[in-house]
């Protein structure tokens, strides 16, 4: 089977999507044939591949370079990638599609395309929703409905993140066809256990500074903490960044709150080995964090054996437990999480116990398995069209 993976976004070393895209698409090209449509050179997507995962393109892995106008006066247009890509697709005869962007999907849809192929759709949130958790508008939330009503109209079949998304998509839109929950992954090979007990009183935070992340929270915490740490490994927008050393510097933290930025992910096992627990304090508020998020950060915590602090949330709960491979604390509250970063930071036992049965249970949630729980999902889609 030939797969076909296409993405009108260039790749961003400050998204982690791009972590979990190449990731996946090195792991499946490892067991059938895949091509990359993409704005990107093949050049470009090498060094990525290189600087940030420290890593090679496989040889099945093909990219191939699509024209894309990116941006103009402040607009994207979309137009001419995707009808480049059409032509790719239409050239290339795929036994599977397979997409992520609910624009490129809905494209396809409209155009018919993905009735004389399997289009197999990645769900990562519902738009409505999402729209609604960042204040878009009601417009913005209308929209993002009729694009996800094309897409699924449209789709062979549907991959979600988590049971939850998986459960809200065939709730709200009635989809019939072969589905499958594919969570995030990772790299078992490069994410091996290396907890060396930690410090006692760095908490580590990986990831983005978005506003749905819970680091406010995570702040306020720290406040009600003296005695501890925080390392926050991970960039974001401008905005974003001054926004966080503003709260820092309100809340009288600056002394205590380490902000690493960016690192590459192959150099994340070397700068967590030594804290004394990591964090996830997603908030209960917005969807994507309650239902829907699948977090890359918390697989490489597992992987790495740390001890794991996360939210309570349904999300969080489809790959931790609370008391068995991680501590669970109740989303959105400043003094439950401290008493919980203060517990494990302060109960080596406890914290050796949990965190080496994360490393165990993250053997689940590999690239390999997750290329597998794809492929199964794309050979049920090709049986359903011959």
């Amino acid at each position: 089977m030939h797969v076909v993976f296409a993405h009108h976004e260039p790749v961003d070393a400050g998204k982690a999507r791009w972590v979990a895209i190449c990731r996946t698409l090195s792991a499946l090209a490892r067991q059938v044939p895949v091509t990359w449509l993409s704005p990107d050179s093949a050049a470009s997507v090498d060094a990525y591949f290189e600087r940030e995962l420290g890593t090679g393109r496989p040889i099945a892995l093909t990219v191939k370079t699509l024209p894309s106008i990116r941006r103009r006066l402040g607009m994207t247009f979309n137009g001419v990638f995707f009808r480049s890509c059409r032509k790719a697709v239409e050239s290339l005869k795929p036994g599977v599609l397979w997409l992520r962007s609910d624009k490129l999907a809905a494209y396809f849809a409209e155009k018919l395309e993905a009735r004389r192929r399997p289009m197999v759709y990645e769900a990562h949130l519902i738009g409505e929703l999402w729209a609604q958790d960042r204040k878009a508008g009601v417009q913005a939330a209308r929209k993002l409905a009729r694009i996800e009503r094309t897409v699924y109209a449209g789709s062979r079949g549907v991959a979600a993140i988590t049971r939850g998304l998986l459960d809200e998509i065939k709730a709200r839109f009635g989809f019939e066809g072969p589905t499958a929950v594919v969570p995030s992954a990772v790299d078992t090979e490069l994410f091996i256990p290396c907890w060396n007990g930690g410090d006692g009183r760095t908490v580590a935070y990986v990831g983005t500074l978005q506003f749905w992340k819970g680091l406010d929270t995570l702040l306020d915490a720290l406040i009600l903490a003296p005695d501890l740490r925080l390392r926050i490994i991970g960039g974001g927008s401008e905005e974003e960044q001054a926004r966080l050393k503003a709260r820092i510097q309100a809340l009288g933290l600056r002394e205590r709150v380490d902000l690493a930025g960016h690192l590459p992910q192959h150099q994340l096992p070397g700068a967590l080995a030594a804290v004394a627990c990591a964090v996830h304090p997603l908030p209960p508020e917005h969807s994507i964090a309650a239902r829907f998020t699948s977090p890359l950060k918390i697989f490489e915590y597992m992987a790495l054996g740390l001890p794991i602090v996360a939210s309570d949330l349904p999300s969080v709960r489809e790959a931790l437990k609370d008391g068995v491979n991680a501590r669970l604390f109740e989303p959105g509250q400043p003094r439950a999480l401290a008493a919980a970063l203060q517990e494990l930071c302060s109960n080596t036992k406890l914290a050796s116990r949990l965190g080496e049965q994360a490393g165990l249970d993250s053997r689940r949630y590999s690239y390999e398995a997750r290329a597998g729980r794809l492929l199964a999902l794309f050979e049920q889609c090709r049986n359903r069209s011959q």
